[in-house]
Parts: C-alpha cells; sequence; structure tokens
C-alpha cells in the first residue's frame, strides 16, 4: 500500500520561499593581512564558520616588491588588504564582532599563530562596490603613469635639445678659433625671471610693532 503525503499549502511554500529570500550575502573587509598569507589560506580559515562566496586580497605595490627583492628579502607576493563575502549576512557580522583584534591561533608554531586580525562588517556594501572601486584606483594608476611617461620625455627632449645646442656651438667656436677669429657671445641671450624691485621711496608694509606689545613682550 503506497503512503500518502500530505502536499504543502500554498502559505507554507510562500513562507519557505520567504525565508530563502531574506538570506542576503554580507561582506568583511580585512584592514591588514598577514605576511605572505593567501587567498587560499583566507578561505579555508573562515569556511569554518560559513558559506564563503568570493574572496579578493589586495596585492602590493609591484615597485615595493621589486625593491624587497633587490635587497634579499623574500621573493612572494604580499597582500596589503582584502574583502570576505559570506553568504549569510548574519554570519559575517558575528565573525567581525568574534574575531576582531583576537588572533589568528592555530598550531602554536604556525606561521600566522601570533598575528592578530583587523576585520570589520561592511553595511550596505555590494560586491560591484569594490569591482568599482578597482575599476577607479587602476584608471587612477594609469593617468599617473602616462603623465610620468609625457613628464619623462619633455625632460629628455630638453635635455636632448640642450646637448645639440651645445655642440653647435662649440663647433662655432672651432671654426672661429682655427680662423683666429674671437667668439661673440653677445647675441646670446638668456632671459631670467626677476623680483620686482622696491624703491626707497616705497615704505612698504610696516613691520614696526607697537609700544604696548613690545611692553608686553620685552622686559624693562
Amino acid at each position: 500500500m503506497a503512503e500518502f503525503r500530505e502536499e504543502p499549502s500554498d502559505n507554507e511554500i510562500d513562507s519557505s520561499k520567504k525565508s530563502k529570500s531574506t538570506v542576503h550575502p554580507g561582506i568583511i573587509y580585512l584592514s591588514r593581512i598577514p605576511p605572505y598569507m593567501k587567498p587560499l589560506k583566507i578561505r579555508h580559515i573562515f569556511s569554518d564558520f560559513g558559506e564563503i562566496g568570493r574572496v579578493f586580497l589586495q596585492p602590493e605595490d609591484t615597485r615595493r616588491r621589486q625593491k624587497r627583492r633587490k635587497q634579499g628579502g623574500n621573493k612572494k607576493v604580499c597582500f596589503t588588504e582584502g574583502w570576505v563575502e559570506f553568504c549569510d549576512k548574519k554570519i559575517a557580522k558575528h565573525v567581525a564582532k568574534c574575531l576582531n583584534a583576537t588572533q589568528i591561533g592555530g598550531k602554536k608554531r604556525g606561521f600566522y599563530h601570533d598575528d592578530l586580525w583587523n576585520i570589520k562588517y561592511l553595511p550596505k556594501f555590494q560586491w560591484t562596490h569594490l569591482t568599482e572601486k578597482l575599476a577607479y584606483e587602476q584608471a587612477v594608476k594609469e593617468q599617473q603613469m602616462r603623465t610620468e611617461i609625457s613628464q619623462a620625455r619633455k625632460e629628455n627632449q630638453f635635455f636632448l635639445s640642450s646637448v645639440e645646442q651645445s655642440k653647435a656651438l662649440k663647433k662655432i667656436e672651432d671654426r672661429k678659433r682655427k680662423r683666429g677669429e674671437e667668439m661673440d657671445y653677445t647675441g646670446i641671450k638668456r632671459t631670467y625671471k626677476q623680483s620686482k624691485t622696491i624703491s626707497n621711496d616705497d615704505p612698504g608694509p610696516s613691520s614696526s610693532l607697537p609700544d604696548e606689545l613690545l611692553v608686553k613682550v620685552l622686559p624693562s
């Protein structure tokens, strides 16, 4: 004999849909990443508290890494800050509240055992905000790079023109020296920006202090 199963009513279906729809993701911000900790390690640690969505860690500046490598430091990539998305924002709030300013822990001889978490929950923050922020920072970085390249080109062109002018003057000097003539520098003019002169008749702004103030400042 087949078992009879009662089908859920429309109200029960609507309530189950509402309960599922009320679960919203939440994002926590890590203002400091322990040295050489990778995104996979971050995901492994926080997955113990709840389901993890996306994880992003901001890599350090390439110039800083190259400088460290030239000085004989560690060649691994460091990360400066990070964002971790929990599928449930309640769990994200709880993690930020409980783990902030606490030791990472783990094995006693672990590399990150004594490091502290710096975690903050970001209310009303969505992952799209992060992508927009990263895109803006990348655009600013590219603009700065273009400005530096343009400035370097101008300086290089000015240097080359100065070198060419110096060579031309030297050739003229050599030719005149061979002919027994002296170099005339009167045609070479150089302009300098000069401040406006002040005549002796113009007293200018008075720098003398009133007698009452001098009596208070200087001892009798």
